[in-house]
């Protein structure tokens, strides 16, 4: 098993049950070539080293000045006092300026709370198999198994490849959850180890996914194509994101995509519009776009449901 080969990854997160069948180990992928305004884990999309702040964590600059010290930028600088909950008075706060950080971590090296973190974490396929395989009991009474997820894991395809096949080996089920924009020559390559694509697809006019998610979606169209022609299995999942790619024409286009490759599809997945990850864009020092974007109603999602299954397609809410 090659331990010299290192992936950057953001989490590793046990007994998942929403990524792939059974119970789950997700390894999370750090860096991703997309750019979608709904992101939830923007702290996955950059693929180097970040400073993140979680305010519940901080103890305040009447206790600790560590961060501001150490920082040789000038970059760390004090908030105006609010009322902490956590202390019961009011207390200042680092405010990180991220036109003068330049990455350095030493803020974060310094900071005795952990309220300064650095996301990524860089690890070895071992390290991933040793997390994996405690959770094997789980995996043999459920059907579950590893969820190789990201930020995009196949931009980080030689570690990912040799993650899955050191999975298949000890006899693990492996889903790659993608969003299918990577060369089609490394999805054929992959394709024997992986067991189910979670497969994303968010508009089906190219132009408008590309304004949408920063790339256009001939790539991704023209690898699901080939991965059901190869035998692969879809989990596809569709984001509903009211106003951006709710129209009838992109919907009814994304489900008759969907009939036309039926045959690998186990299950559409229609995930509605929800702002969760709007708090992680805060700690990062970056604005949540879509703050004005409320989740779509249960009463249109019910009906985008009955057009999937009208084409013949097992699909679900989630």
């Amino acid at each position: 098993m090659p331990d010299e080969l290192y992936g950057n990854i953001y989490d590793i997160q046990k007994f998942s049950v929403h990524d792939g069948p059974g119970i789950r180990t997700d390894i999370f992928l750090k860096g991703c070539p997309l750019r979608c305004l709904w992101c939830h884990s923007p702290e996955s999309q950059s693929f180097g080293p970040e400073v993140a702040w979680m305010d519940i964590r901080c103890i305040g600059f009447k206790y600790c000045t560590l961060c501001r010290d150490a920082c040789g930028k000038g970059a760390i600088s004090e908030s105006a006092p609010k009322m902490s909950l956590a202390a019961g008075e009011e207390l200042t706060y680092p405010v990180i300026d991220r036109a003068r950080c330049d990455g350095c971590l030493k803020c974060v090296e310094a900071c005795p709370s952990t309220a300064l973190y650095n996301p990524l974490r860089r690890v070895t396929v071992e390290d991933c198999m040793r997390s994996i395989r405690q959770d094997k009991k789980y995996y043999e009474k459920s059907g579950g198994g590893v969820t190789i997820s990201g930020g995009e894991p196949m931009s980080q395809f030689d570690f990912v490849l040799a993650l899955a096949k050191a999975c298949k080996l000890e006899g693990f089920s492996v889903a790659l959850d993608t969003t299918g924009y990577a060369p089609t020559e490394r999805f054929m390559e992959i394709l024997p180890f992986v067991d189910l694509f979670l497969y994303d697809l968010k508009h089906m006019d190219s132009k408008r996914h590309e304004v949408l998610t920063g790339v256009p979606n001939e790539l991704i169209l023209k690898n699901a194509e080939a991965i059901a022609e190869a035998g692969g299995r879809f989990q596809i999942r569709f984001p509903i994101i009211p106003k951006l790619n709710d129209s009838p024409a992109n919907l009814r286009a994304t489900a008759e995509f969907c009939a036309g490759i039926s045959k690998a599809v186990d299950v559409v997945q229609l995930l509605p519009y929800h702002k969760l990850g709007s708090t992680k864009y805060t700690r990062l020092g970056r604005k949540y776009r879509l703050v004005n974007v409320e989740a779509p109603s249960n009463e249109f999602m019910e009906e985008q449901l009955k057009l999937f299954q009208s084409l013949g397609l097992n699909a679900m809410i989630h």
